[in-house]
């Protein structure tokens, strides 16, 4: 993919999360559905820091095959992809859905600090840093070494543990109607990503 190796080396410096529990006795009542604590503000440097994560995901059936995230059904619906490419090299195997006129969505998973490193591309001069909207209760922000949204790519990475991080790259063509907006199409399929995770499937 284009852009997300360069992410992928990034985000491997850092990133975060951790997992809570509680039980009652009696009548249960529901559970709210998880949701991502906010970015803290450090006292002495005033750079927002990685919000942890409550739940944790078990994302390890998908790391060595990161296209497994979403079905074929999702990848068309998304944006007409149609069929896969993978890197399986390295530490961090990433894998694209894409069609036949070089429009992609890249997936991985990176392991080292979790959403830390991305928050590390606050004051970063070439790349750029924006805190993403919760995917599905999982804390996100928008992020790369260098910035490409208005060429038809963007990256997302969602914390889904304290030490692991989904990145979700999109590329696409200034033919595609998808080239002026990139990041909502990110944080579609990162949304798709997380719902396959939960159920894991």
């Amino acid at each position: 993919m284009k852009r997300i190796l360069p992410l992928v080396c990034v985000l491997v410096a850092g990133l975060s999360l951790a997992a809570c529990s509680t039980s009652t006795t009696g009548n249960a009542a529901p559970s709210p559905s998880p949701s991502a604590a906010s970015p803290s503000t450090g006292a002495s440097s005033g750079k927002l820091s990685a919000p942890q994560v409550a739940n944790p995901l078990d994302v390890s059936k998908f790391e060595q095959n990161p296209c497994g995230v979403l079905t074929a059904a999702q990848a068309s619906q998304l944006a007409n992809l149609t069929k896969t490419s993978g890197n399986s090299s390295g530490n961090s195997p990433i894998c694209s859905w894409k069609d036949d006129s070089y429009n992609d969505i890249g997936f991985g998973f990176v392991r080292g600090g979790g959403l830390s490193d991305a928050y590390g591309y606050q004051d970063s001069e070439s790349g750029y840093f924006k805190v993403a909207p919760d995917v599905d209760g999982y804390p996100a922000v928008f992020s790369g070494p260098t910035d490409d949204r208005s060429k038809g790519g963007c990256q997302i990475g969602v914390g889904v543990s304290n030490t692991e991080v989904l990145t979700v790259d999109s590329s696409f063509v200034a033919s595609s109607p998808y080239y002026s907006d990139p990041c909502s199409l990110s944080q579609k399929a990162a949304e798709a990503a997380i719902t396959t995770l939960k159920g894991g499937a």
